[in-house]
């Protein structure tokens, strides 16, 4: 998301968190049952000079959203 601020990704993220809990995923026929993700979120510059340091930024935001109880957006600290 080239060029949105800190923000707009945030919200962006928690949609498509939202969104995906309402999918019907099927196994066989049968439902798999509620479906959730987690997401890391950064920006330039904020978090990250390069796009190595950014992303680095974002999956330890995924993986602090992980050890938090999942189901989460958190943005690099």
């Amino acid at each position: 998301m080239p060029g949105a601020s800190m923000d707009i990704v945030r919200a962006r993220a928690e949609e498509i968190r939202q969104d995906v809990k309402q999918l019907m995923v099927e196994d066989l026929g049968k439902p798999l049952g509620p479906i959730t993700i987690s997401l890391g979120a950064a920006t330039f510059p904020e978090h990250g000079a390069t796009r190595e340091e950014i992303i680095r930024a974002a999956d330890t935001a995924l993986y602090r959203a992980k050890h938090d109880g999942r189901d989460r957006v958190v943005v690099a600290g």
